[in-house]
């Protein structure tokens, strides 16, 4: 490899999945993706009640990124890096966290700040999204937390907000009945209301209706398959292509009337997603609607893409 390629294995350590892809870079373009994997593991369990990382969480998250690095291996890395975001910044336990995968896997996590978050999601997102037009929103509904980032460029005048609402803290805080009762429906809105007002505040001044939404990460991607009726997902058939406003309020209404057990029957929704889903398409749906948007663009890119490009931008 030339000094311009490196190959690099990013691990990204989220709230709800783990996800892992080994690549070589070029030029500050992802040239060719070796390998790629995630599960979710759920590390943020119970982290809103207790604020700390519980042990049966934490265990199967070191297990499954020392398999991950396992599988690496082979392939050569010239860098590991493992990064950790919204679970690990707000645990208590977060000390015990680092040491634990120190001493799993012989590499340090890095926590890092929902602003760096957002940033690096924002360029991953965008990175092999051709023909948009700026300016560009990117809505990022991650297990712990929520980025959303506006930008007139791809690289310049980033306006980058974190907050820690997520997927898994949204449904342990506000979901607790199967199918959920209309009160519980009702209260998460208000909730994801109250909790996104002063970003949207913030945002609401530069969006135009020329701007183009762009969204990442599990919630994004599921619907999208869940709209398509893809009971195997290919990331080819999600990636770029548009899911309207109008159809997201039809989805989360359907998902909204089924039992935990009827929501895994449908296409798209895997096995461990099925309660969040309803949470992620809430936090979406009433996202969009305030934010006064009619649709977006899915990217089967993120965080993970963003801070890979990252670290072959430190290399030498």
């Amino acid at each position: 490899m030339s000094l311009s390629n490196h190959r690099i294995c990013l691990v990204d350590v989220g709230t709800n999945s783990v996800r892992m892809m080994v690549a070589d870079v070029s030029n500050q373009r992802i040239s060719k993706v070796i390998l790629t994997d995630g599960k979710i593991t759920r590390l943020g369990e119970g982290l809103h009640d207790t604020g700390i990382v519980g042990e049966a969480a934490l265990s199967r998250t070191v297990e499954l990124i020392a398999q991950f690095l396992s599988t690496a291996a082979p392939f050569r890395p010239d860098l590991v890096r493992l990064i950790g975001t919204s679970a690990v910044r707000q645990a208590s336990n977060q000390a015990d966290v680092l040491k634990r995968v120190f001493e799993a896997t012989g590499v340090p996590l890095e926590v890092i700040g929902g602003e760096t978050e957002a940033i690096w999601t924002y360029h991953g997102a965008l990175g092999n999204l051709f023909d948009l037009t700026p300016p560009y929103l990117v809505i990022d509904i991650g297990g712990g937390s929520t980025e959303l980032i506006y930008g007139e460029t791809l690289t310049e005048s980033l306006r980058a907000y974190s907050v820690e609402v997520g997927v898994v803290t949204l449904t342990e805080r506000m979901i607790h009945s199967d199918p959920p009762k209309k009160e519980e429906l009702e209260n998460a809105r208000r909730e994801v209301k109250r909790s996104f007002e002063g970003v949207i505040s913030k945002l609401l001044p530069f969006l135009t209706s020329s701007v183009t939404c762009v969204g990442t990460a599990g919630t994004v991607t599921t619907l999208m398959a869940f709209s398509m009726g893809m009971s195997l997902y290919d990331p080819k058939k999600i990636h770029g292509h548009g899911l309207q406003r109008s159809r997201i309020t039809e989805l989360v209404s359907r998902l909204s009337s089924l039992t935990l057990s009827e929501r895994l029957k449908l296409p798209g929704i895997e096995k461990g997603r099925e309660d969040l889903i309803l949470s992620g398409g809430i936090i979406l749906d009433v996202l969009m609607e305030q934010l006064n948007l009619a649709g977006l663009i899915v990217s089967d890119s993120g965080l993970r893409e963003g801070a890979l490009l990252k670290t072959a931008s430190l290399l030498k």
